[in-house]
């Protein structure tokens, strides 16, 4: 299978994001940049200049760096969500073979040569028909996501004039089983009528008063009327798969300016920056999916579809205590835009995207001993582009820096929209001369990711 200037208006509009509703809608607020995964998905106020850009282009005129150039080529992340209910009922279906067992049992049941083969091999069909449709059931509607992204930057930070030119990819993969009601009762009534059949004596006479499904859909015979033979209600199934992309590639500058503001140094910035989105929408049905010619990949690339569009961030640093905190806020995606992928052509059906503003507030403290306490919060509150669970991001973490050589960092972030969905993090960064190397990870029940990024500063 196949990823800002005037000080006026940058105040007000700043103002005004942070007054947004918490009920306002994005994509979740997802970097993967190495450091800031292993601290928790943190870095509004806390980042480094070189990743400026994509967290609060004002951290390029604030911060103990900004005297140095920062090249990051590249950063690289993944991360993939998924509900372990789900992922046990997909492992499951994929390690029990139940399509296979079922028509292994039905043959049986057709071939026996006396009761006790066929009560043997009813009971395999009714244990795999129950345990498909117990597991069809804590698949359905469960998304599965998976984040890929892609940034490399070169940024010059100063507090008269700090710039960073940039360019980032973001590929977001979800999909979910889509299991219909008509295949859970159609296995149902097959249950049923298999608990009262216990030769094939009496599965002969069934052939003449035929039970059907009855749940509102195509009705389906349980015995072939033609030659008393079982009809396999695999053949009838009508669930489907929803997998659906989206890649937001961005090319843009970061610019950034100290100013005094109500006698306080305040750091603003501005990021104009091109955006191309690519989608991808595939509704591929289970005889797709055991159609040994369907190729998804094909029915994903032959449903891509790009617009171009020009977009904003603005963002906002000052410090405090002799500089030694920093509060951040950054408003990404100040243009909110609706996307539309191309028609499916299994339902005909399109599905409509939002890419929408975002707001996040950061709090950074430098801390005695060489350590760095950071705490990052969504102001808003994210839905996903098509697929599951709403996002609001409540991330803090920590970095000890040992001599200037080594960095150690940990975090933890949870998700305030969603009880189940908590991760933690950690990482480490090696600076040999001017040249560094981040590793990040982030665990859970139900997450798990990992970031590399490579640098030079000078």
């Amino acid at each position: 299978m196949q990823l800002t200037p005037r000080t006026i208006l940058l105040s007000s509009s700043l103002l005004a994001a942070a007054l947004l509703p918490l009920s306002a809608s994005a994509q979740p607020f997802m970097t993967l940049d190495a450091r800031s995964m292993a601290m928790g998905d943190t870095g509004v106020a806390s980042a480094q200049p070189g990743t400026a850009s994509l967290f609060n282009p004002a951290l390029l005129s604030s911060g103990p760096d900004s005297d140095h150039l920062h090249i990051v080529l590249p950063n690289l992340g993944l991360a993939a969500f998924a509900d372990p209910d789900a992922i046990d009922a997909y492992q499951d279906i994929d390690d029990e073979a139940y399509l296979d067992q079922i028509d292994d049992a039905i043959v049986a049941m057709e071939d026996a040569v006396n009761d006790s083969q066929f009560l043997s091999a009813k009971q395999d069909f009714t244990s795999n028909s129950r345990a498909l449709n117990d597991d069809l059931d804590a698949l359905s509607n469960q998304p599965f996501r998976i984040n890929g992204a892609a940034f490399a930057s070169i940024s010059a930070p100063g507090t008269n004039l700090g710039m960073a030119l940039f360019v980032n990819a973001n590929a977001t993969l979800e999909t979910s089983p889509r299991v219909s009601a008509c295949d859970n009762q159609l296995l149902d009534d097959y249950l049923t009528f298999f608990e009262s059949v216990n030769s094939q004596a009496e599965l002969a006479l069934a052939a003449a008063d035929p039970v059907r499904n009855q749940a509102g859909c195509d009705d389906v015979p349980i015995v072939n009327l033609g030659d008393g033979s079982i009809h396999d209600p695999t053949d009838d199934l009508t669930s489907d798969v929803l997998v659906a992309g989206v890649t937001v590639t961005e090319v843009g500058v970061s610019l950034s300016k100290e100013v005094m503001i109500f006698g306080r140094d305040v750091s603003l910035g501005i990021t104009p920056k091109l955006q191309s989105i690519t989608s991808y929408y595939a509704v591929p049905n289970v005889q797709d999916l055991e159609n040994e010619h369907y190729d998804l990949a094909d029915e994903l690339e032959a449903s891509e579809n790009t617009d171009d569009d020009f977009n904003l961030d603005l963002g906002l640093a000052t410090t405090f205590l002799d500089d030694r905190v920093t509060l951040g806020l950054v408003v990404k995606n100040l243009i909110a835009n609706q996307y539309r992928t191309k028609v499916s052509p299994n339902t005909g059906e399109a599905a409509e995207f939002d890419v929408e503003t975002q707001a996040r507030l950061g709090l950074a403290w430098d801390a005695p001993l060489g350590l760095t306490l950071a705490a990052d919060l969504d102001l808003t509150r994210n839905q996903p582009y098509f697929l599951g669970e709403d996002t609001q991001f409540l991330g803090a973490g920590v970095e000890w820096d040992v001599a200037s050589i080594v960095r150690l960092r940990g975090g933890v972030r949870t998700n305030l929209a969603d009880n189940d969905d908590h991760v933690f993090t950690a990482g480490v960064g090696f600076n040999i001369i001017a040249v560094y190397v981040d590793l990040a990870a982030q665990f859970s029940e139900n997450n798990a990711g990992g970031a590399l990024q490579m640098g030079v500063q000078f």
